[in-house]
């Protein structure tokens, strides 16, 4: 048993350590957070009304409590401390600052006053929690994601900058001081100590790998501050050595308050867009400091968790007598410095601050202000070197510049503000971003991208000389303001580089276009107007039914030279080829004398034509008919006559599509028949068709009597094969560019 207990026994002093470490760091925080609170308190409730300073006071000391413990039991980034939220703070403010008046000015006391502000900071609370707690439930924080690093870090920044001016204001003796005002002895020996405070942690937090050096450094000078300060005569609170006193606080409770009314109806109503901003600020402010807290962890948060423990925390603070409250970035930061790990920290802190508000505890006054103003000071100096080290290290000037223009803003008009500003900052940077990319995907000329149609050579190559008569421009994303008016002058600037009447036939194929604002016919518009000036025709393919309606309500497809979208870019193509070709008096439905002239072409040397077709078998079909099914036996290869055959695909059990259409002097089943392999896909004919049929009997027989004939049709396959092959490549080429 005695080894047991041995065994036993250095767990306990690991544990005890831990919970020792955890309390001193929370106790820490709670300082900090509690001078943070008493200055919000003379802010909502100036000094003619000091007695509502001490009531919201202890209002936000017993939320803070309340919502610490659920925040930092249930967050995903432990350890987190809550507290009286700067930007929800400073609209509380302006809600008091509207609330007492309109009493007073009603015929109120200011102890009535003073209870209509408390009912409406637990109102705006109540909003809050709500909102917070429904976008939790409904698991919507990932659309609150969009929190750019500039911003972030423009956050961060003015979060230390301002912690460097509170901790400079601290040592001059009052909050509301201006830094360039002439310091006296006393102020600059404070500040003084409080810079040695710093450079001491600084080199603790570099050197020194002990998790408890900073607390017990923290607690060893707190201790030799105070025994310095009595020899000296400075321990009175009246020489401004030590932090101010919380005074005697007032608890508060809403339910008589409630019932005694001291607002009425229309006065409150006035009050619903205050109470609403609270909750929005509450909001952007919470998603803004995670997204700053996970990068200052490199880990990442979940938001729906944050907000479900902060709604639920907020609407259980309410009937306390609670006020809104929400995570504080530079208090969970200082728990990691200060030796918190994990959650229990977090909860110390929490603890602490509603043993104060309960227990009337003045912890403040124990505090020599070099030391609370030295941990400050290394609190700012750290999210300021964090908020800028990233963008210096890669030399990014603009996240620089918009980081200091978001820190000034949210330093002269508050974090709302701010942030509100980056956000409009990087919308308007992604839509010149997006606009300069531009929406143009892919294009190409017929050149380049020959289709899905296999025409005879006599009309591909009229095709590829001529493929520049054809413009396919493939769009993707989302067509908007800046990114429609970029179509319009892309396709513009081809048609001026090319020659004069080079140009006959421009398509646009929206498949992979997400959506389109209303900017977008308004530009397609002036597209197809300056297509007809200059002879060319405008086609579009693939319009989702929504912007087909928009477009067809400006009249895009209407007129003689309109023309409705076409299913695919593929089939567009093949209307263009099929102008050009009849344009050029390129007959595409030519007959068996025109047959016999393209194999004699095809064959060359001594086969003839006349040859080949005795061993052909002529066969003729109506449109719809299919030749032959996906998964048949491949026992004969085609030589299309007349007409257009379709080749559909279904793979495995999905709807089948069309991938190819074969022309006139095409070929058609040569793969499988060569390599003795079922049918890859279903033929069919799409109007009156004509074949000629080479079946396996007769090749093989071909082969015994005329083996002169078998190689030179074997040549011509292989030609007709490495003809699509340079296809393929240059579609490849053009595409890799």
């Amino acid at each position: 048993m005695n080894e047991a207990k041995a065994s036993g026994s250095p767990g306990l002093a690991h544990t005890g350590r831990d919970v020792a470490g955890n309390a001193m760091a929370g106790a820490v925080a709670a300082i900090v957070l509690i001078a943070n609170i008493v200055s919000f308190g003379a802010l909502m409730f100036p000094a003619p009304l000091a007695d509502g300073a001490a009531t919201a006071i202890w209002a936000m000391l017993i939320g803070s409590a309340i919502v610490g413990v659920i925040v930092a039991w249930k967050t995903s980034l432990p350890p987190l401390t809550t507290g009286i939220d700067s930007p929800t703070g400073a609209v509380l403010v302006l809600v008091a600052a509207g609330a007492v008046p309109a009493v007073l000015s009603a015929g109120g006391t200011p102890q009535q006053a003073i209870a209509a502000t408390l009912l409406l900071f637990a109102a705006a609370s109540a909003i809050s929690g709500a909102l917070l707690l429904g976008l939790g439930i409904g698991r919507w924080g990932a659309l609150l994601r969009f929190v750019p690093y500039f911003v972030v870090a423009g956050f961060m920044a003015a979060t230390g900058w301002l912690l460097v001016a509170g901790a400079l204001r601290m040592t001059r003796g009052h909050a509301g001081s201006d830094l360039l005002d002439a310091w006296t002895g006393a102020a600059a020996a404070r500040l003084a100590c409080a810079l040695a405070l710093f450079a001491l942690l600084l080199a603790l937090r570099r050197w020194v790998r002990w998790p408890y050096a900073v607390p017990a450094t923290l607690v060893a000078l707190t201790l030799l501050g105070t025994l310095v300060l009595r020899q000296l005569g400075l321990a009175d609170p009246a020489q401004g050595w030590y932090l101010p006193s919380l005074g005697a606080l007032k608890p508060w409770n809403p339910w008589p308050a409630l019932q005694e009314s001291p607002l009425s109806l229309p006065q409150a109503l006035g009050f619903v867009p205050e109470l609403m901003a609270v909750a929005v600020v509450a909001l952007v402010s919470l998603v803004t400091k995670l997204s700053s807290l996970e990068v200052t962890r490199r880990a990442a948060a979940d938001i729906d968790v944050e907000l479900r423990a902060h709604g639920l925390g907020t609407l259980l603070a309410v009937p306390c007598g609670g006020i809104v409250c929400s995570m504080q970035l530079g208090t969970s930061r200082l728990l990691e410095s200060t030796g918190g790990a994990g959650r229990l920290s977090g909860v110390a802190c929490a603890v602490v601050l509603g043993a104060v508000g309960l227990l009337n505890l003045d912890l403040p006054a124990l505090i020599p202000i070099p030391i609370a103003a030295g941990l400050v000071l290394q609190l700012g100096w750290v999210f300021l070197s964090e908020a800028f080290a990233k963008p210096l290290a890669q030399r990014d000037a603009l996240n620089i510049v918009l980081a200091l223009a978001i820190m000034a803003a949210c330093v002269r008009w508050g974090y709302l503000a701010g942030v509100l500003g980056g956000v409009v900052c990087a919308c308007l940077l992604f839509s010149a971003n997006y606009a300069r990319i531009g929406v143009v995907r892919l294009h190409l000329s017929r050149a380049q991208f020959a289709g899905s149609v296999s025409r005879s050579s006599r009309a591909s190559a009229f095709l590829a000389e001529g493929g520049e008569a054809i413009q396919i421009y493939w769009l993707a994303g989302y067509i908007f303001f800046g990114s429609s008016e970029g179509v319009f002058e892309r396709v513009r600037r081809d048609i001026r580089d090319l020659p004069a009447g080079r140009v006959r036939h421009v398509i646009l194929d929206f498949g992979s276009v997400s959506a389109a604002d209303a900017s977008a016919p308004i530009s397609l518009t002036k597209l197809r107007h300056h297509c007809a000036k200059s002879g060319v025709a405008l086609l579009h393919s693939n319009t989702a039914p929504g912007l087909r309606r928009a477009l067809e309500r400006e009249g895009l497809f209407a007129g003689p030279d309109g023309r409705a979208p076409f299913p695919s870019a593929t089939a567009a193509l093949a209307w263009c080829e099929d102008a050009l070709l009849a344009a050029a008096g390129i007959d595409c439905s030519a007959d068996a004398v025109d047959l016999e002239t393209w194999l004699h072409e095809q064959l060359g040397g001594a086969a003839t034509a006349a040859d080949l077709l005795a061993y052909l078998e002529r066969r003729s079909f109506e449109g719809g008919a299919v030749l032959y099914r996906q998964g048949e036996p491949a026992d004969a290869v085609d030589l299309v006559v007349a007409g257009r055959l379709a080749v559909d695909l279904a793979p495995d059990a999905d709807p089948t599509h069309r991938v190819r259409s074969i022309a006139t002097h095409a070929v058609v089943g040569e793969m499988g028949f060569f390599g003795r392999a079922a049918r890859s896909a279903t033929v069919s004919a799409e109007g009156p068709v004509t074949v000629m049929s080479l079946t396996r009997g007769h090749f093989e027989r071909m082969r015994r009597e005329r083996p002169d004939l078998a190689a030179a049709f074997y040549e011509f396959l292989l030609r007709t094969l490495a003809d699509r092959i340079r296809v393929s490549e240059r579609v490849e080429r053009a595409v890799g560019r």
